[in-house]
């Protein structure tokens, strides 16, 4: 038993109190300095190293076949290599051709522009000597942003000493060929994620700075809301890698104390909800997707919050004025719900659990008016359903059609909402026919056991011996062990019928039972993130469960946060893209055979 000394010290925060003394106390000032402490923490988990605040931002996009320019290094030098930035557009062909005198020209280079390296640097080694390079557009429907060569053995960028215009007509499109060498200090020798978009940020990323410079939008397969978010990072620090990234890294940080009020209302206590926002800062998928310009961790934001007010409204009680405060509920529920199913369309599945909770809520209502509403519930009843038509239909629909608005601005066909159904269908086709085999794909019964986390980025031209990625991967204690604490919670909590563990169980289902079935037949790990918080919530139901019965419970709490503490750390390099030794990548961070990083 603890001491009463122990328990009394951390009364006065809700720490020892009993659950009905905990039930009537509000929010106070140590919640707040806890929301603080674990957002700080966050928030410099993201944003270190989150990418370069410095890019190529000029570029040259040839109008016809045939033209180009020379650039002149101004004597004879020895090149090892070429990096080249390319924007949107990516399609199309440059010829690169060397010169040591000007007048006789030889083949260096062709270069196949590809969507996959937009605002990406590729660099080759390419070895010559040469004086003068001649860049030639083959094809066009591309944009240049910058190139660097860099002098075999050293290393050392070649400075440019002139542009000249060459080609069709003798001269060069708007932006030019000496915009391809104006930024020659961004010229990285080794291209790595914090100078180029890696994985998804190609098409997110990308589809962000479209929306803003109104170009025709490359990625449609999604909602827009999401990339419409990025755009605000993107306007603050440009088109940069820290720029594109920062709306997530932001999101990423805001989901703590999201996480921590759905918690404290759940568990009504301070404790656990610290105890179960820790955990998610401790969370590896959650660190992986606040530093890249991907739309999951806006979407998995989004469900917590619809969720969590959709619990709260079930323990919203009519009497005493509680039916009408109850409805502020309900709308805030609808709209989160509506703007997670315009970030992605997986977020939708969460509305039948939503639906769920929300019947089970009347139902508890209904046995409570037998003795106190009497007649008048059915009235009550009848008022809720019909606002439900508003604020889980009309509402989450409007917020979809709107977050089309940045997408009709951009897109050059003159579409507008009535082509909302069309859009809506060729998304679903898309997904439908998505067939190409991804060699980290994965089978939906695998996701719980993390079988094959997906590698988003890995490391090139590194020194030998030596290992760089970005992997997609939680941390294993959260969710293998999470796992276990959701199944025996659902085992001890149907027993008592525990709010708690069916409000987890509805939402767990409602997300990962429609994967079981979707038309889609290859799909990912990241598709099982919005389940991650719920093995969160999980394991607080547990340790709280032997708290409460065992006398060293709070000594396993402390051992259970300290183990996610240690792998968070352990695996930290394969979060963030910390260069480390092979042999420890294949020793100490590849636990399993299907782990391909």
């Amino acid at each position: 038993m603890e001491s009463q000394e122990y328990r009394g010290s951390l009364s006065s925060y809700g720490w020892g109190r009993s659950e009905s003394e905990r039930d009537r106390r509000p929010w106070g000032r140590i919640d707040f300095i806890l929301i603080g402490i674990l957002m700080l923490v966050s928030a410099w988990l993201s944003l270190h190293d989150l990418g370069n605040r410095h890019a190529p931002q000029t570029f040259w996009r040839p109008d016809v076949s045939g033209e180009g320019f020379v650039a002149d290094f101004g004597e004879l030098r020895q090149v090892g290599r070429i990096s080249l930035y390319e924007g949107p557009g990516a399609a199309g062909e440059t010829q690169i051709e060397s010169s040591a005198d000007g007048v006789n020209w030889s083949p260096y280079l062709t270069v196949e522009h590809k969507t996959g390296r937009v605002f990406t640097w590729m660099a080759e080694d390419k070895p010559v000597s040469a004086r003068y390079m001649k860049f030639t557009a083959k094809r066009t429907g591309y944009s240049l942003y910058e190139a660097g060569f860099f002098e075999a053995g050293t290393k050392a960028r070649i400075a440019i000493a002139g542009i000249e215009p060459a080609g069709a007509k003798g001269e060069t499109s708007a932006g030019g060929g000496e915009q391809v060498f104006d930024e020659q200090d961004e010229a990285p020798y080794r291209p790595d994620y914090r100078n180029s978009m890696y994985f998804d940020e190609i098409y997110h990323g990308r589809t962000a700075y479209e929306f803003i410079h109104e170009i025709q939008p490359y990625e449609w397969t999604h909602p827009p809301l999401g990339k419409w978010l990025l755009t605000f990072g993107i306007r603050l620090f440009d088109m940069t890698p820290y720029g594109w990234r920062f709306m997530a890294a932001v999101c990423g940080t805001l989901m703590v104390p999201v996480f921590y009020a759905a918690a404290r209302a759940m568990f009504r206590s301070t404790r656990y909800a610290f105890i179960a926002a820790l955990l998610l800062v401790l969370e590896g998928f959650h660190l992986v997707h606040s530093r890249m310009a991907n739309v999951d961790v806006f979407g998995v934001t989004f469900t917590i919050l619809m969720y969590t007010f959709m619990y709260k409204y079930g323990e919203k009680k009519w009497e005493s004025g509680g039916f009408g405060r109850s409805f502020g509920y309900l709308a805030l529920s609808g709209v989160f719900f509506g703007c997670a199913a315009a970030v992605k369309w997986n977020y939708m599945y969460g509305g039948a659990g939503l639906a769920v909770l929300l019947f089970l809520a009347l139902y508890r209502r209904w046995r409570e008016s037998r003795w106190e509403y009497g007649s008048a519930y059915f009235k009550k009843l009848t008022l809720t359903l019909l606002s439900c038509l508003i604020l889980f239909v009309a509402v989450p629909a409007g917020i979809y059609a709107a977050s089309y608005i940045p997408y009709e601005k951009a897109t050059k066909a003159d579409d507008g909402l009535k082509d909302l159904p069309r859009y809506q269908k060729d998304i679903y086709n898309y997904h439908k026919g998505v067939k190409e085999k991804h060699p980290y794909s994965s089978k939906w019964y695998t996701w719980p056991e993390m079988l094959r986390p997906v590698w988003y980025y890995g490391g090139k031209d590194l020194a030998k011996g030596d290992a760089q990625s970005i992997a997609a991967i939680g941390n294993p204690l959260v969710w293998w062990g999470g796992l276990a604490a959701m199944l025996l919670s659902w085992w001890l909590g149907a027993r008592n019928r525990d709010k708690i563990v069916l409000t987890i169980a509805v939402m767990y289902l409602s997300f990962y039972v429609p994967w079981m079935v979707s038309p889609r037949s290859i799909t990912f790990l990241y598709h099982y993130f919005p389940m991650v918080p719920l093995l969160i919530l999980s394991i607080v139901w547990m340790l709280r469960w032997l708290e409460q019965r065992w006398y060293y419970g709070r000594t396993f709490t402390a051992l259970v946060i300290a183990g996610a503490a240690v792998l968070f750390v352990w695996f930290y390099p394969v979060l963030t893209g910390m260069t480390i030794s092979r042999e420890w990548m294949n020793f100490g961070i590849r636990w399993l055979p299907s782990w391909g990083f």
